[in-house]
């Protein structure tokens, strides 16, 4: 958020973000923020109270997200179809201050403030004032909490700092090599890790961002393109796909205009990425490899580096990646015998919320020690070849899933695929395809 009022202060005029209602400039963004976070104090939000928000491809959204921030909130996103049990289960775990979202998600019991989505840019502009008072979050204070699940009340509530998500930008701007003219459209919903990165991270850049409600409208994909100067995009594998179904090979009509591409939440299959160098062969193409506790930690140019299958490329700054044993302990991998991924460094969580024991499973001594097996070459490059529990134990031979969907996907006739285990008499397992034909 001070990142936001030194763009509005040195940038004023320059656009900051872009939804289907509006055009909004770097002044605007600040006045709204500086309006809300009035709002919230005067409500009676205190310094590291809970906002629980139903998320919203809105400037709206981002209003009182940082809005929050400035006020010295802590911001908890939930998914926009989430159903009121799922948000009561969500509250016990954080007995949220301020409730904001549609009128049908609000339950009668809920004991805080409660604000409907449609009423914040309103609230911002009515409570706005020139010369109103405010203080920066400090570093190490809480900023979020990123929900591991959005389906049940189980889930596991990272705790994030907001040092943490100033190094994510941080390793997000190196790793792209964001332009201070970059504009990116981000269609992902703004509760997930790597969609609500790409928002603080324009902001820290000071760069514009386009919220795209999803990949339902094809069209709308495209007139953002066309319309909104659009020169990066951050598209989950996933919305790829979408692109490619839909309009077959029509992204390739912009490849003097994109710049790049990330993608992340999921490994792109490697058909995809081979047709994505095709048809944008000047366009840096990036796999971004973290996780909600981690932040954003490696990234490949798929496009400058052919045919490094299982590759998610190097270390970004703020990030120390080595390989580990089960116990922790640092250790010289390969793909034949592939370790644990294990980071260290300012973007990592600072725990999971109220949940000491499950955090002293995953965080330890400041390391976040992944799930996802894999293993670092010569020139330094990271690889995964499956996550534990995923790797198929085919008579003592390991076979990683995603290998043999890779391998699958490049017949023709094959649109997509998944590669399950099944009990086999001989072998014990045995690996199972399933097909979608097209």
């Amino acid at each position: 958020v001070e990142y936001i009022w030194h763009n509005a202060r040195e940038l004023p005029n320059k656009l900051a973000i872009t939804d289907k209602y509006s055009h909004t400039t770097y002044e605007e963004l600040w006045n709204y923020i500086l309006g809300f976070q009035t709002y919230l104090k005067k409500t009676g939000l205190q310094k590291g109270d809970f906002v629980i928000m139903q998320a919203s491809q809105t400037l709206a959204y981002a209003v009182a997200y940082f809005g929050t921030h400035l006020a010295g909130g802590i911001f908890a996103p939930i998914e926009k179809m989430s159903s009121v049990d799922v948000l009561r289960n969500l509250n016990r775990q954080l007995h949220a201050a301020f409730l904001i979202c549609k009128p049908e998600l609000y339950f009668n019991e809920y004991q805080g403030h409660y604000i409907e989505s449609d009423a914040i840019l309103q609230l911002a502009a009515e409570n706005y004032s020139e010369n109103t008072a405010f203080t920066f979050p400090e570093p190490d204070s809480s900023s979020e909490i990123l929900f591991t699940t959005g389906t049940t009340g189980a889930s596991k509530c990272v705790e994030l700092s907001h040092k943490s998500i100033v190094a994510v930008a941080q390793n997000l701007i190196y790793g792209c090599e964001m332009k201070k003219d970059t504009i990116i459209l981000v269609p992902g919903p703004l509760n997930h890790a790597n969609p609500i990165r790409k928002l603080f991270t324009a902001m820290v850049n000071g760069s514009g961002i386009v919220l795209l409600d999803g990949m339902i409208s094809i069209k709308a994909f495209f007139d953002a393109l066309d319309n909104e100067h659009v020169n990066a995009m951050c598209l989950p594998p996933a919305a790829i796909r979408t692109i490619f179904q839909l309009s077959k090979n029509k992204l390739g009509e912009y490849a003097d205009q994109i710049d790049f591409i990330e993608s992340a939440t999921s490994p792109l299959p490697e058909p995809d990425k081979e047709r994505l160098c095709k048809l944008l062969p000047k366009t840096r193409l990036y796999n971004n490899y973290g996780s909600s506790e981690s932040g954003s930690v490696c990234m490949y140019d798929y496009n400058r580096y052919r045919g490094l299958t299982g590759c998610i490329g190097k270390a970004m700054p703020n990030s120390e990646i080595f390989i580990s044993d089960e116990n922790g302990n640092a250790i010289k991998a390969t793909k034949e015998n592939p370790g644990f991924i294990a980071c260290k460094g300012p973007v990592n969580m600072k725990g999971y919320l109220n949940d000491p024991v499950t955090t002293a499973q995953v965080l330890r001594n400041g390391i976040v020690y992944t799930n996802d097996l894999g293993y670092i070459d010569d020139q330094g490059f990271i690889y995964i070849v499956g996550r534990k529990g995923d790797v198929i134990n085919v008579g003592g031979r390991k076979v990683a899933p995603a290998e043999v969907e890779e391998k699958a996907l490049a017949y023709p006739g094959i649109s997509d695929c998944i590669c399950v285990p099944v009990q086999d008499k001989i072998t014990g397992m045995a690996v199972k395809l399933l097909v979608v034909l097209g």
